[in-house]
């Protein structure tokens, strides 16, 4: 195309130059170039509940979708219809051949189905299925849209237009499986146009979906196969220039999946595009690479019982002292001061409501503490001393602080302070961007056994759901985390998912949110149908689609909003509670018992040579025999996590060499004596502390999540019916979901009259239904906080802009941001151009995220 250009202009006559570029301007606007398909006939989308009117389109309920009749009148029961002219529908083929089909045409109306053409002006509602309140009431609604997506795609436009920070989505794989309809056809490996009606199918959805996204931030991810990825990529760069794009490679089924005279397929792909200043997080994951070890250094809480040498009181008088703690809750309350040598314990005063701990080894003897009593009073104003096992009867008890290595690590940010106990001591954790080195970026290659679709997909929807299936779910966590890559640093951001299926990215969303403390809102779009064996199946029992038989059976209704329903809640409708565990990502530390073993086969005073000690090391797993020396009472290594004491004469040096050696697990005490052996072993657990594992940290199912989730069906409304002001009831979900989904949905009551003014005070929104009434309007809006929305219904433009600004200038300071849009004018508006959105919405047409510009 650019050659032409080239050689146009090469042309030294002017005129013939001119003449040339315009006619080849011409040509190139009817021209495609990439990615060439045929664009089909617009989908048609059966609305089985509705009843024929006059004008609207209808097929024969028992005939084809495709073959569509226009009703011009209706008596007695009786339809009389047309087939629609050419000037009405450009889309439908010629007619003006056939002279029949100009023919009045007369049907019973109960064999008719009204039908939309995708592109003409819509007016839809949402009609409220269900809900599931588990969260805050104040705070953000999750939502659920039964509809065809094309149409929903229309009413999101409405409602977020350029709001949305990451679509997600897996559409069909156009397999040949028939795994979707077109014109409510299954399309399978059969139909030789099947490609090009997939990528039309895409087309029209993607054109819709890019008003949703936040131009400035914003992320679009779509999942595909090797079916169509090579068409999927071209399809995206063509509607996205101005997207980075980039595409992963996800390993979703390591064990592959063999195919004749293939090889064995064990990934899928998804694109990730970009738009402005939207960039992937670093990581510590790059999802590809081993994962970093999660415990390079540990936080290392000391025990304030001295061991080993100098432990005694007569050894440290000064550091003999009572503890005192509350023995209801174990919290630290303070410390008396130290007395002479020989002072009785009856002597220091017990403050009331305290009990005392002293420094009392395990066998009664009186010890000492590591800490001076000021010092330890200044620990625990900090939080940096808790308490944990205590023995009333005895008087003692196990009480930990943080060292001065620990605090050093704490100001210079090696380790983080994650929050307090309720005793106050401070939660402490290694900061996981010092522990793993630099944090990275995340491959375009992913390859955890997380991301298994059988496993965390089809098996654990077969878990939540006993007895149904779907054909191959998303794995919940390859779906985590690619949220985690576009929205982990939003915490409020706003997800939409428009081929819903299963309703994983719901689920992943909530899990997110229950990890890092999120507020993200997802909102989900599916249909309703039903799988193809299934159709054949309920149409030999006589059912049609919209008989409810027929419709309990469809995806949304026994799948997506099931799942939705039971994960929120943590159990399902039965009340049987949901079993099993999330992973969360997240590593915790968890005290684990460090291992002790006693030899008592053998008697240490046997143990006289090296080669005899030799014999007992060589029964150890990991230690080897070459750290015997001569002599060699006991083994203590830097390098191994096992210790062997071979003469318990030689404890006390053995002790001391395993002060600050908490790598250390495993202990084996050559001794005949069980009470020798379980007083080291008593001594060893107070020397070195717990012992601290890292483990991914889980979530039990049956917990649920503090969440809230509304489910609706979207329906259509008569124009006529909104211009009359008389549509207040059925659009006031829109309203509440344009106000952001926050509280409680507002609803009418039934059989409740409009009032004059809607001012629920639950919600961010008001409505003004009577413009006479705009004095009250300003009254009720002074003083309230918390508005995001005032919507005000009126014909006149200029009287709109007049009380736009009464409103603001009474309410805006008080509500930052607020919007005062024109009722029931910009609905209307909104969807009466859609069908010219929709035709004139080519690659280079369309506006990223356009917004609409309320007063």
């Amino acid at each position: 195309m650019s050659a032409i250009h080239d050689l146009i202009a090469q042309i030294s006559d002017p005129r013939l130059r001119e003449r040339l570029a315009a006619e080849w301007a011409n040509a190139a606007k009817d021209k495609k170039f990439g990615l060439v398909f045929e664009d089909h006939l617009p989908e048609l989308l059966p609305l089985h509940g509705a009843k024929p009117r006059k004008g609207d389109l209808v097929c024969r309920r028992q005939g084809a979708l495709k073959d569509v009749w226009q009703v011009k009148s209706l008596h007695a029961g009786i339809a009389t219809c047309v087939k629609p002219s050419n000037d009405a529908h450009p889309s439908e083929p010629s007619r003006a051949n056939s002279g029949a089909a100009a023919e009045p045409v007369q049907f019973p109306v109960d064999e008719l189905l009204v039908v939309r053409e995708f592109g003409e002006p819509i007016f839809p509602a949402l009609v409220p299925v269900d809900a599931v309140a588990n969260g805050p009431a104040d705070a953000p609604w999750h939502t659920l849209i039964e509809a065809d997506n094309y149409h929903a795609l229309q009413l999101l436009d409405y409602l977020y237009a350029g709001q949305v920070d990451c679509i997600y989505i897996d559409p069909p794989y156009n397999t040949g499986a028939r795994d979707w309809k077109y014109n409510n056809d299954y399309v399978d490996g059969n139909d030789g146009w099947r490609h090009s009606k997939w990528l039309a199918f895409m087309e029209r959805r993607l054109v819709l979906a890019r008003r949703l996204l936040n131009p400035d931030n914003s992320v679009l991810v779509v999942t595909i196969d090797e079916k169509e990825y090579l068409h999927l990529g071209m399809l995206l760069e063509q509607i996205f220039p101005d997207a980075r794009m980039q595409m992963v490679t996800i390993v979703i089924n390591a064990p592959g999946q063999t195919r004749k005279q293939q090889l064995a397929r064990v990934e899928e792909y998804a694109y990730f595009l970009f738009f402005g200043s939207a960039e992937p997080p670093l990581v510590a994951d790059d999802l590809l690479n081993d994962k970093p070890s999660h415990n390079p250094s540990t936080v290392r809480w000391e025990s304030l019982l001295r061991s080993g040498t100098n432990s005694r009181r007569v050894d440290r008088p000064a550091l003999f002292y009572p503890v005192y703690i509350c023995p209801e809750s174990r919290e630290l309350v303070g410390a008396g001061d130290s007395k002479p040598l020989g002072t009785p314990r009856t002597e220091w005063q017990v403050p009331d409501g305290a009990t005392a701990v002293w420094p009392l080894k395990s066998d009664g003897s009186e010890g000492n503490w590591r800490a001076s009593p000021e010092y330890l009073r200044q620990l625990a104003r900090k939080g940096f001393v808790r308490v944990g096992e205590y023995r009333p009867d005895e008087g003692r008890g196990t009480i930990w602080y943080l060292g001065k290595s620990a605090i050093q690590k704490i100001e210079t940010g090696e380790i983080l302070i994650s929050g307090r106990d309720a005793q106050g001591v401070v939660i402490v954790t290694p900061n996981p961007e010092v522990a793993h080195g630099r944090k990275t970026v995340a491959k375009t290659v992913w390859n955890r056994s997380s991301h298994h679709a059988g496993w965390h997909g089809t098996n654990l929807v077969g878990a939540l759901l006993p007895g149904k299936t779907f054909p191959f779910p998303k794995s919940l966590y390859s779906v985590v985390d690619a949220l985690r890559l576009t929205v982990g640093q939003k915490r409020n951001g706003l997800i939409l998912d428009f081929f819903a299926g299963s309703g994983t990215t719901l689920n992943a969303v909530n899990l997110l949110n229950a990890t890092d403390g999120g507020q993200r809102r997802c909102i989900l779009v599916t249909n309703n149908e039903v799988s193809a064996d299934e159709a054949a199946t309920l149409s030999a029992r006589g059912l049609q689609p919209g008989d409810a038989e027929w419709e309990v059976q469809g995806i949304c209704r026994s799948v997506t909003w099931p799942r939705s329903k039971f994960t929120v809640l943590g159990h399902r409708d039965d009340g049987s509670v949901l079993t099993g565990e999330y992973l969360t990502g997240k590593t915790v530390e968890r005290e684990k018992a460090r291992s002790f073993t006693q030899i008592g086969f053998v008697d240490p005073a046997q143990l006289d040579t090296p080669a005899k000690k030799k014999q007992v090391v060589a029964l150890i797993d990991g230690l080897p025999q070459t750290l015997v020396k001569d002599p060699c009472p006991f083994i203590v290594s830097e390098d191994h996590k096992a210790s062997v004491l071979f003469d318990p004469a030689a404890a006390e040096d053995w002790l001391e060499a395993l002060d600050g050696q908490e790598h250390i697990t495993d202990f084996y005490i050559v001794t005949p004596t069980k009470r020798l052996f379980d007083a080291l072993k008593v001594q060893v657990v107070e020397l070195l502390g717990p012992l601290l594992v890292p483990e991914e940290e889980k979530r039990p199912m049956g917990e649920g999540f503090a969440a809230n989730l509304a489910y609706f069906k979207l329906d259509f409304l008569e124009k006529e019916h909104v211009s009359l002001r008389r549509a207040f009831r059925e659009i006031l979900p829109l309203l509440w979901l344009k106000a952001g989904a926050v509280g409680p949905r507002a609803e009418l009551k039934h059989g409740e009259p409009e009032p004059a003014l809607f001012a629920p005070e639950a919600n961010n929104f008001m409505v003004l239904l009577d413009e006479t009434r705009m004095g009250r309007l300003l009254k009720t809006l002074d003083g309230r906080t918390g508005l995001s929305h005032v919507f005000i219904v009126t014909d006149a433009d200029e009287s709109f802009k007049t009380m736009a600004q009464d409103v603001r200038e009474v309410a805006g300071k008080a509500n930052p941001g607020l919007q005062v849009v024109q009722l029931y004018r910009d609905y209307l508006l909104n969807f009466m151009i859609n069908k010219n959105q929709d035709s004139a919405a080519g690659p280079a047409g369309i506006a990223l995220g356009a917004k609409g510009a309320p007063a």
